[in-house]
């Protein structure tokens, strides 16, 4: 993000790809968990939903440390 110029267009775009990806992710980790039956196939779901969500949450905290910067 350091390479991106801090447009208002930007930020909105920065902000409305951050959430979706969030709460994509939220509802597969919701799904993945509620869906765990112990087989080892509903466990990497589970891994993997939990992962895609930590990294979702990451680039949301990137994002607003980003934008809080940039005001």
């Amino acid at each position: 993000m350091n390479q991106v110029e801090p447009t208002p267009q930007v930020a909105g775009w920065l902000r409305m790809r951050a959430s979706q990806w969030l709460t994509t992710a939220q509802k597969d980790f919701n799904a993945a968990l509620f869906a765990r039956d112990g087989s080892e196939a509903s466990f990497d779901r589970y891994a993997d939903a939990r992962s895609e969500l930590d990294s979702a949450e990451a680039w949301a905290l990137r994002v607003s440390e980003f934008l809080a910067h940039v005001r």
